[in-house]
């Protein structure tokens, strides 16, 4: 075999495997940002909160342990998290998660729908621990998501945000160009982090700047 041992194609294998998986989820990406444009209008609060959420998620690792796998999982709740504002908003969990179960056209298997449905359903909100049943993986990706959403809104200006983690503590600071009292209130709840510090045992500071700091210190 011109020298090569068997140890030789199980690593080229594994090579085409995640080449081949990597191409599946940004093919995959693609048709649910296109289904989500196509009831919303727009992609930039879900593509900014997907960011987010990347972030958040490979800062915290350290804690919750998950896969890449849960990765993309979280990447496409994000995509799809508000898709039913196109419907109500104020019911717009219930009904993003109506739509995300009718929308046989989507490329998701069905573990994968299941769960982008229940992050959708419960991603605004007090979880009722009485009546909803969740792993401590799911847990992790809602509060990531909960999180991530927290940190940008649709409706004001979005910030730039620094975030480190050190020890047990997640550290972000919001360079917004005016510090308005609506930005105080949108970025300032802690209800957005609460699940996330409950199940990952952590505690989340949230500063607020205006942008002419940022601006000094560059």
């Amino acid at each position: 075999m011109n020298g090569l041992q068997p140890s030789d194609f199980l690593g080229v294998n594994l090579i085409i495997s995640r080449h081949i998986c990597a191409r599946s989820q940004i093919a995959r990406e693609r048709a649910v940002e296109k289904w989500v444009n196509g009831h919303l209008g727009s992609l930039g609060h879900e593509r900014r909160v997907k960011e987010i959420a990347g972030r958040l998620f490979d800062l915290t690792r350290p804690l919750h342990r998950l896969s890449i796998a849960d990765r993309r999982t979280l990447l496409l709740a994000a995509l799809v998290h508000d898709v039913g504002r196109s419907v109500d908003d104020r019911t717009h969990p219930q009904q993003g998660a109506r739509m995300l179960r009718a929308a046989r056209d989507l490329p998701l298997h069905g573990k994968q729908r299941a769960e982008l449905v229940q992050l959708t359903r419960l991603h605004r909100g007090k979880i009722n621990f009485e009546t909803v049943r969740l792993s401590r993986r799911m847990l992790v990706l809602l509060a990531l998501l909960q999180a991530a959403d927290g940190l940008d809104s649709r409706a004001i200006e979005s910030p730039k945000l620094v975030m480190a983690f050190r020890g047990r503590r997640l550290h972000v600071t919001c360079y917004l160009e005016n510090l308005t009292p609506k930005a105080v209130k949108v970025y300032g709840r802690r209800k957005k982090f609460t699940l996330l510090e409950d199940i990952l045992e952590c505690r989340v500071d949230v500063n607020l700047v205006e942008g002419r700091e940022l601006r000094l210190v560059a």
